[in-house]
């Protein structure tokens, strides 16, 4: 909450001073004789975007320096976990056993209309048939109903029987993944909070990567996938988001052995992070073979 209360803080005291300096160069500009009382010029013009530039990328280095509250996604995490976590096991009891050199991809991911999600699935159906040559059972948990994960499975490709749907958020809230940022008055409050960076690390750098692509993809390619994303999730919004309570709620990721090992864990830190390697969502896989029950997490 504090940090919370120093990012609105902080906010507050930069608009008022962007709106004073801009008083302060108005009022230079008339002194000099570069614009007219009443009347707009290119030197004011400029004088004002230069000034909101400025003030802009100066408040945001600062804000990063006295919050902390927008960082870098980290590249690597300490594991969460240091072996398969018990409140896991009821619902891995539930899957069918698997063959010896098998492993299980368990993805609990966070509200069915929350863009991770889908933009999570479509990841794991792009690679799907080398999931199956590898011998990768793929399982997700997602907050929402039944009719949610029908869209959601229709949408994105994702085998319906392979999703189960968790309305209240049960195993989340018992693994003790992130709840997202909070004192913002309310949920709404709270998801704009975080898409601007507020308590969500790594989601600014990551919607900046849709648009120049990072180098992997053209300009705008993945920007263009989140907003047909975007479109489809609002135009079906009770459906994917029955309850609005848990629209921060993020989520995590486990690569178990045959055995129920665990091998490899990933908890969501915030919005636009639910990999530690965005560009390639299970670029995990390449460095967990079958036979390792090593638990890492990359």
């Amino acid at each position: 909450m504090t940090g919370n209360l120093q990012a609105i803080g902080f906010l507050f005291t930069w608009v008022l001073l962007w709106c004073l300096g801009g008083i302060a160069i108005e009022t230079l500009l008339l002194r000099v004789g570069l614009i007219a009382p009443g009347g707009g010029s290119l030197a004011g013009g400029l004088g004002f975007l230069l000034w909101t530039l400025v003030v802009g990328f100066a408040g945001w280095a600062l804000f990063n320096r006295i919050t902390g509250l927008t960082q870098p996604a980290p590249s690597q995490q300490a594991s969460p976990w240091r072996e398969t976590p018990t409140e896991l096991q009821p619902v891995l009891a539930a899957f069918p056993p698997l063959a010896p050199q098998q492993r299980r991809l368990v993805l609990v991911l966070s509200q069915l209309g929350d863009f991770d999600s889908v933009e999570y699935a479509q990841a794991v159906m792009g690679s799907w048939n080398l999931l199956l040559e590898t011998g990768v059972d793929v399982r997700a948990i997602g907050i929402g109903g039944e009719g949610s994960a029908d869209r959601f499975c229709s949408f994105t490709g994702f085998p319906r029987e392979r999703l189960s749907v968790d309305p209240e958020a049960a195993l989340h809230r018992r693994l003790g993944l992130y709840v997202g940022a909070e004192g913002f008055g309310g949920p709404w409050g709270n998801l704009l909070a975080m898409c601007a960076g507020v308590g969500s690390p790594g989601t600014l750098q990551e919607v900046l990567r849709g648009y120049h692509g990072g180098g992997r993809y053209l300009p705008f390619w993945i920007a263009s996938i989140r907003l047909r994303n975007m479109i489809e999730v609002l135009s079906h919004w009770r459906t994917y988001v029955p309850d609005e309570r848990w629209m921060t709620q993020r989520g995590a990721t486990f690569l178990l052995s045959a055995e129920g090992a665990l091998i490899y864990s990933w908890k969501d830190p915030g919005l636009l992070g639910f990999s530690a390697s965005m560009p390639e969502p299970l670029k995990f896989l390449k460095a967990c073979p079958a036979h390792r029950e090593v638990i890492t997490s990359q």
